[in-house]
């Protein structure tokens, strides 16, 4: 596996600037005119995108089509441009990539804040590639402030312009962030560090190994081992196991499950197996043998 060298950094500055100029150009012409709110009140279908933090996405050309859970129901969106959808931590939403839409979504992470931009042809399941760079390091207080109001507004659902003006003045934040020069005073290790542990945030659901990670980084998988163990001071398998069951237990106390132990025997004694078996490739046939009702089928949607 060949090595991260000059060409990676070039591409990296070249994505922040495509982000930048994109995230300027929407502010510069476009008003949100409405918010959607993802919800957890409905379980998440099998790989829907459930990740540990807030997620803000919008629309600039096309279509982002998804599934979400609102007011106690699974219901699909139609979201364009001028709509963005804010999904608070452990809530989920299940995008549609069968048609052409470009896509920016801010990942606010406890140490970062990940921006991807998605530019999806519709000619495949799912994107193929995406551009990604971040804001490291701790949140200024007008963006945590204005988070933290959008975050409050998710539990509250208000009408009027408040939901929507909170989402411009986060977005404008953002972009504050993005054209203000990072400090370079924080290691690379410690930078490298903090988008493994993003990535890994975003991605638990998936069946991500340390070797995937390592590829989608273009590290080799030794040196993703030493990172975790000189970074984080633990094993990647463990911060791995640390988030799906941190999660678990979140999903499990909000539907009313005080211990994960519990919910997993109540689960395997309705549906006939384990919630492991539930998300395996076999689960279709293994639960029509059985007398309950068989889960969605497993869709690579992201």
């Amino acid at each position: 596996m060949k090595r991260p060298h000059r060409h990676s950094l070039a591409t990296e500055l070249q994505a922040h600037k495509v982000i930048v100029a994109a995230l300027e150009e929407f502010l510069r012409g476009t008003r949100i005119r409405r918010v959607h709110f993802a919800e957890f009140s409905v379980a998440p279908p099998a790989f829907a995108y459930v990740t540990t933090f807030p997620r803000l996405s919008i629309p600039l050309h096309g279509c982002h089509k998804m599934e979400m859970a609102h007011n106690g129901r699974s219901e699909t969106i139609l979201p364009v441009r001028g709509h963005a959808v804010f999904v608070p931590d452990n809530a989920w939403n299940n995008p549609d990539w069968s048609s052409a839409v470009h896509v920016l979504t801010f990942l606010f992470g406890a140490k970062q804040i990940g921006v991807s931009l998605v530019r999806h042809n519709g000619r495949t399941e799912v994107p193929v590639s995406a551009l990604k760079t971040s804001i490291f390091g701790a949140y200024d207080g007008l963006t945590h402030g204005v988070l933290t109001s959008l975050m409050f507004c998710a539990t509250e659902n208000p009408k009027g312009p408040l939901s929507r003006l909170l989402t411009e003045s986060l977005l404008h934040s953002c972009l504050r962030r993005l054209k203000t020069p990072q400090q370079h005073h924080s290691r690379k290790a410690s930078r490298t560090y903090e988008s493994l542990c993003l990535y890994v945030q975003e991605n638990f659901q998936r069946p991500i190994t340390r070797d995937t990670v390592a590829q989608h980084f273009g590290l080799a998988p030794n040196h993703v081992s030493r990172l975790f163990r000189q970074e984080g001071l633990m094993r990647f398998n463990d911060y791995l196991n640390f988030v799906r069951v941190r999660t678990l237990k979140e999903i499990t106390a909000k539907c009313g499950y005080s211990d994960v132990a519990y919910f997993c025997k109540v689960f395997k004694k309705i549906s006939q197996v384990t919630p492991t078996t539930y998300r395996s490739h076999d689960v279709t046939g293994l639960v029509a043998d059985s007398k309950a009702p068989a889960p969605p089928a497993r869709r690579w949607k992201g």
